[in-house]
């Protein structure tokens, strides 16, 4: 009788103990679908940084080539602005030249016809100096040409040509990118020589110096002088002060 029941009992427990296995059988092959899920989420995240970093490598490169063509850019800006102020100077000075001997020659000839004609004086030793100067900064001798106005400078402190002479210091340490240098050379000719010629441009180029050095207000209290006093250079101002500030 017992065997019986103990027969019975098991003919009843077998369909769970059926069940039982082919859950427990299942649970290797779920961890395993797991495994390969968490596998190939692991490498698409590889994949999609690896990509990520190659858009940003070319993106960097991208902006490395565009700040180098602007670089450039300034480059050849700033070269074109120099030799548009050499050919001026140059031209003003042919000028200049033209008119003291065009005076001297008229002076000679209202002396009357006893006294021959003085010849007129087509240069002399300060000329000279700041011509030899000159010359040194067209062919790009900057180094020479910084000995050459100094040395006129010291030859002849107040001489004809000592604004020019300042204002080209400064413009070559600018281009040199000694600012100390440039600010105080330009400085320089504003002080003692405050009704040159070149009184406009100085401001100008101090107040883009006092910018780049950080001292703002000081570059705009020059840059708006020179935006309203109708000179060559007030549109240049204008427009700095547009883009600076």
């Amino acid at each position: 009788m017992h065997k019986i029941l103990f027969a019975a009992a098991l003919v009843a427990a077998a369909p769970l103990l059926e069940a039982q296995v082919r859950v427990e059988e299942s649970r290797p092959l779920m961890r395993a679908v797991d495994t390969s899920d968490s596998s190939d989420q692991a490498q698409n995240i590889q994949m999609e940084l690896f990509f990520q970093l190659q858009t940003l490598q070319e993106e960097v490169q991208l902006l490395r080539g565009m700040v180098e063509e602007q670089a450039h850019e300034i480059s050849r800006l700033q070269q074109q602005r120099m030799e548009d102020y050499l050919d001026l100077d140059r031209r003003v000075s042919m000028l200049t030249d033209a008119s003291r001997s065009g005076s001297a020659a008229d002076t000679g000839s209202r002396q009357g016809s006893a006294t021959a004609p003085a010849p007129a004086v087509s240069g002399n030793a300060e000329t000279e100096a700041y011509r030899a100067a000159y010359q040194l900064l067209r062919d790009r001798n900057v180094d020479e040409a910084i000995e050459a106005f100094t040395a006129y400078l010291q030859e002849y402190p107040k001489g004809n040509f000592a604004g020019n002479s300042y204002y080209w210091l400064g413009e070559i340490f600018l281009l040199k990118d000694d600012l100390e240098q440039s600010r105080e050379w330009f400085t320089r000719l504003l002080n003692d020589f405050p009704r040159d010629r070149k009184v406009s441009d100085t401001k100008f180029k101090l107040g883009t110096v006092y910018h780049r050095m950080g001292n703002d207000s000081r570059a705009q209290e020059l840059l708006q002088e020179v935006a309203g006093d109708g000179s060559d250079a007030s549109r240049l101002a204008k427009r700095y002060l547009q883009e600076n500030f």
